[in-house]
């Protein structure tokens, strides 16, 4: 399943380009979604149909009680020693967790729909599209069982490649729905579901194509009660690390909707829409750090891991900053690019969070390096202060500044996030390149005050087709001075991704 003679640069060289290939096809699909729906619903709408799925990944937390995160921590270890029967055991055991927790809370979010709507979203269009995402919920758990195994097995192709087929086949049925005239909220909630249906039925032939037969079919599924007690205990923590992170994600949707809303969640939403860009880059690189680290981990090999972290460290630092400057001046121009003159709120919100960024960068290189050494806890108690840090910062700056307040608390608790994670990982240091990041942020200030000066003033008065060629120009026209002038350091890090591989 893991190929052992693989140097590490060679992994993230060859599953990294599977990576990105899926990811820059994926990403835009889910934006093709969001701008259809933007353009056939309403604001309210918009934001009632994005905060019954906000309420939905706060209830997934529960839906197989850590045993599916366990998988990533545990399964590389039984991979590297060849224990295809533990493997398969513990397959059978957080799939069965996952049928009953999914099927009972399905249960409760079904016949709960009604007091949902009237007493929490306040509107009786939720009742049908809370039930219809039941449905989405216990598909979206079985099928990220089928990308877990992908993910832990480093197979990127068939994770992304699944994904891709989900995603696909959503853009297909949003556009069929729109174009015969017969979109609505709960139609257009049924897309999802027939997605996740596509997924299911793909995810479950390369599972069995690829794994089960060739290595799970012959081994057994036994009762190994060493096995459970450290699943459990290692599961226990999951599921506190996971119910507060994704309870730190979400409690800023769910807190605009009761205070301030369904319109102002529908501006929120698609904010979160824009500061999520990035992280289509990102995200796909960073997240394949946790089963390569975990691989390490199970070797002893502590020198890699440091490798990765600094490495990683100086250059994500640097995206991060010219991230953060590129979505601040050009926010609102985004949001109208995207979702038209409605949104142009989504993208005034973007400007309160989008400095923070780069701490939102390395947190996540910190929080797979905990996850993939196996020290649960620790990420469990820095979540923990992040989401009362975001709570008590929501509730004040909402009441001062309104929906733009929650970004900017959102931000804020990126702050001691980072700066808890990278303390705990600090072992994994190897120095920090001080003189390279001062560089960038000179140019990233010159670059950005040029831009807010005289470039944001030609977004007045042209079309939506004008802003969307402007701002794609204006994208690759900043990256060639940061080319230029880092070009010994790109040199430097290919020779670095050389060095990996002794």
């Amino acid at each position: 399943m893991l190929n052992s003679s693989e140097s590490l640069a060679e992994k993230f060289i060859r599953k990294g380009f599977w990576l990105y290939l899926f990811s820059f096809l994926i990403g835009p699909l889910g934006y093709i979604v969001k701008i259809i729906l933007s353009a056939d619903l309403s604001v309210e709408e918009i934001g009632l149909l994005y905060g019954i799925l906000s309420l939905v990944w706060l209830l997934s937390v529960y839906h197989d009680l850590g045993l599916t995160e366990s998988l990533n921590f545990f399964l590389p270890k039984f991979i590297v020693q060849k224990d295809w029967t533990r493997f398969k055991s513990l397959l059978a055991y957080s799939l069965g967790a996952q049928l009953i927790t999914s099927t009972l809370i399905g249960l409760i979010l079904y016949f709960s729909a009604g007091y949902l709507a009237e007493h929490y979203f306040r509107s009786t269009e939720a009742v049908g599209v809370i039930q219809v995402f039941c449905l989405f919920f216990f598909g979206m758990n079985i099928h990220s069982m089928n990308t877990t195994v992908f993910w832990v097995t480093q197979n990127t192709k068939l994770q992304k490649g699944t994904e891709f087929l989900r995603m696909i086949f959503v853009v297909l049925f949003t556009l069929g729905l729109y174009f015969l005239d017969r979109g609505n909220l709960i139609t257009y909630a049924w897309t999802w579901i027939g997605g996740v249906m596509i997924g299911i039925f793909f995810g479950s032939i390369f599972m069995y194509r690829t794994y089960y037969v060739p290595y799970l079919k012959d081994a057994e599924i036994i009762y190994d009660r060493e096995l459970v007690r450290k699943v459990i205990k290692y599961a226990l923590w999951v599921v506190l690390a996971a119910n507060v992170g994704t309870v730190l994600s979400q409690v800023d949707m769910q807190l605009i909707i009761y205070l301030l809303g369904t319109k102002n969640a529908g501006y929120y939403t698609n904010y979160l829409s824009i500061i999520g860009i990035p992280f289509i880059i990102i995200t796909p690189i960073i997240g394949f750090l946790f089963p390569v680290i975990s691989e390490l981990h199970g070797k002893w090999d502590e020198a890699k891991i440091t490798a990765i972290k600094t490495l990683f460290y100086k250059y994500f630092a640097v995206l991060g900053l010219v991230t953060s400057m590129f979505m601040f001046v050009f926010g609102p121009a985004i949001a109208n690019v995207l979702f038209g003159l409605k949104f142009t709120m989504s993208g005034i919100i973007l400007q309160y969070s989008a400095f923070f960024i780069v701490c939102n960068f390395l947190l996540q290189i910190n929080f797979q390096i905990l996850a993939g050494v196996g020290r649960i806890k620790e990420r469990v108690k820095i979540l923990g202060v992040g989401l009362i840090f975001n709570v008590i910062l929501n509730l004040i700056l909402i009441h001062l500044y309104g929906v733009v307040g929650s970004a900017l608390a959102v931000g804020l608790s990126w702050i001691p996030l980072w700066y808890l994670s990278d303390r705990s990982t600090r072992m994994y240091s190897n120095g920090f390149d001080f003189i390279f990041f001062i560089k960038n942020l000179i140019l990233t200030i010159i670059i950005g005050g040029i831009s807010w000066y005289f470039l944001t003033p030609l977004f007045t008065n042209i079309t939506r087709v004008q802003w969307l060629i402007s701002i794609t120009g204006i994208a690759f026209l900043t990256i060639f001075p940061f080319i230029l002038v880092n070009k010994k350091e790109w040199i430097l890090f290919l020779r670095e991704l050389k060095n990996m591989k002794k």
